[in-house]
């Protein structure tokens, strides 16, 4: 077998085998254990495979396939920047959420869970045939809604069975219907879902823009944006949290957006730029002021993933590099910040057994490691110089100010109110002359090893890649070089997209 396709094969498989594997009253205590040392592994593979392809192919592509092919669909699996980076990010998040969430949550059952999802992610990221790519993508959030269907949860069940309905319908429908298009045209009927062959046909055999809605209209039911943000909220008060940060620990829906929808249907992202910009400036206003309004730490961050799904379609609206680019970094930043806050107030719960601030404050007082990690959580998540959300930030208004200079303000603003509420929160929770009404000194330790080591992991993660960013910017540079022109209103010339990564954005080839 090849290795390229032996190594990324690994990345999604082991998971999923040992999902399988661990099951039986013999295994339960090995359970947490085994599914460390697995989640530890294929962050190993993701960084092996990260390093492996920078060095060969400068993150252009590493790919393989599998020969036997069935109805057109064949196993086409590949690494390239758009996915290196996400991959041991990742993983490396799961494997922070296996070791520090409190043990009592972490249940045989649930881990098994963890480890199906995290198979199913990793899936998503390496697949490079539509048909796969479909399986993966329509799976991942089964183990999620079968889990808090167990646990009666009602009305988290009614909300994961319409955010399934209305992220996956779209994409089986589409992929029905381009199969059925290519083999009506007679085009290339033997790879009508290869995404690289899809890719390459597009100038001159172009799909048509209504395929390329239920692409846009799916991805944006899996980032939350508005109106399609209704799931997140209950999910992030109500959701068991472990297995709610695996199925969100990498940005799916921007993925697929970039992957797929940018690539195959330019044009058509062009014409939908005067929504989505709306829609960006929109999800995240609404989802800061509301954030402001809550007593539940669990909602209020609820709310700020909502309002960070702003920035991040906001950086992909401006159709310009530096936005694109921001955005595919900011989702990493997001990502890393939401998990961290979250394992935080998962310990905050764990030991007071509620996550109201009015019946919290002065926790400072018995725990200060842990309101000193919450503080750089939160500085680092408004983009505190410094940190990677410093860096994307700065690129996503730097992508709106060239066409967009009023949302570009708006964004600043919406960044200047998660500041506020994050240290609003900070301040009732942590600081205050008393402890709160459910905390003493006693009952409130601090961190825990484990919890500390992952917290610091996190903080560390977001400090390298704000102090030490070429790297990163060099793996999107060929991310957003590799997706297809994408012209700009005005323009009659699609834009050299590597060349505006790095502060040169001009005309590919004069019109």
């Amino acid at each position: 077998m090849d290795s390229d396709l032996l190594l990324m094969t690994l990345i999604w498989a082991l998971p999923l085998v040992m999902s399988l594997v661990l099951r039986g009253q013999r295994l339960e205590r090995a359970v947490r254990p085994l599914a460390i040392v697995t989640t530890a592994l294929v962050v190993m593979l993701s960084l092996w495979a990260f390093v492996k392809d920078g060095s060969e192919h400068h993150f252009a592509r590493s790919e393989a396939t599998w020969a036997p092919m069935l109805l057109g669909i064949r196993y086409h699996v590949g690494i390239d920047g758009l996915s290196a980076v996400l991959l041991p990010v990742s993983s490396g998040i799961i494997l922070g959420v296996l070791w520090a969430a409190p043990r009592r949550l972490l249940t045989a059952a649930l881990i098994r869970r963890m480890l199906l999802t995290e198979s199913l992610l990793l899936g998503v990221l390496v697949s490079l045939d539509l048909s796969i790519l479909l399986v993966f993508w329509v799976s991942s959030l089964w183990p999620l809604l079968w889990d808090m269907s167990k646990r009666g949860e009602r009305g988290g069940v009614r909300m994961m069975t319409i955010l399934g309905v209305a992220s996956a319908l779209p994409m089986v429908v589409f992929v029905l219907l381009l199969g059925v298009f290519r083999a009506k045209t007679g085009a290339a009927v033997e790879t009508p879902y290869d995404l690289i062959a899809l890719a390459q046909r597009q100038m001159t055999e172009p799909l048509p823009s209504w395929l390329g809605i239920l692409v846009m209209v799916g991805a944006l039911s899996r980032m939350g944006c508005f109106p399609f943000h209704f799931w997140i909220v209950p999910l992030s008060e109500r959701g068991p949290a472990p297995l709610v940060l695996t199925a969100f620990a990498t940005p799916l829906g921007l993925f697929v957006m970039t992957r797929v929808m940018m690539p195959l249907f330019p044009d058509l992202f062009t014409q939908a730029m005067p929504v989505l910009l709306p829609l960006a400036l929109v999800t995240a206003t609404y989802g800061a002021i509301l954030a402001m309004a809550q007593h539940d730490l669990r909602r209020m961050l609820g709310y700020f993933w909502i309002s960070q799904q702003g920035f991040l379609l906001a950086g992909v609206a401006a159709m310009n590099a530096p936005g694109v680019s921001g955005s595919l970094i900011h989702a990493i930043g997001t990502v890393v910040v939401r998990t961290g806050l979250a394992l935080l107030i998962g310990a905050i719960y764990a030991r007071t057994g509620t996550c109201d601030v009015r019946k919290l404050g002065g926790l400072v007082r018995t725990a200060p490691r842990m309101a000193t990690g919450f503080l750089l959580l939160g500085m680092a998540a408004v983009g505190s110089p410094g940190s990677l959300g410093f860096v994307s930030e700065d690129l996503i208004v730097q992508g709106l100010l060239e066409h967009h200079a009023i949302a570009a303000v708006m964004v600043l603003i919406t960044t200047a109110l998660n500041g506020i509420l994050l240290f609003l929160a900070f301040q009732r929770v942590f600081l205050g002359e008393g402890l709160g009404l459910l905390a003493t000194e006693t009952t409130f330790p601090d961190l825990l090893p484990r919890e500390r080591w992952v917290a610091v992991s996190l903080f560390g993660l977001l400090l390298a890649g704000g102090l030490l960013p070429a790297p990163l910017l060099a793996v999107r540079t060929s991310v957003v070089d590799a997706l297809h022109d994408i012209e700009k209103p005005g323009l009659h010339a699609p834009v050299d997209s590597a060349a505006a990564l790095d502060g040169h954005a001009a005309p590919a080839h004069e019109p």
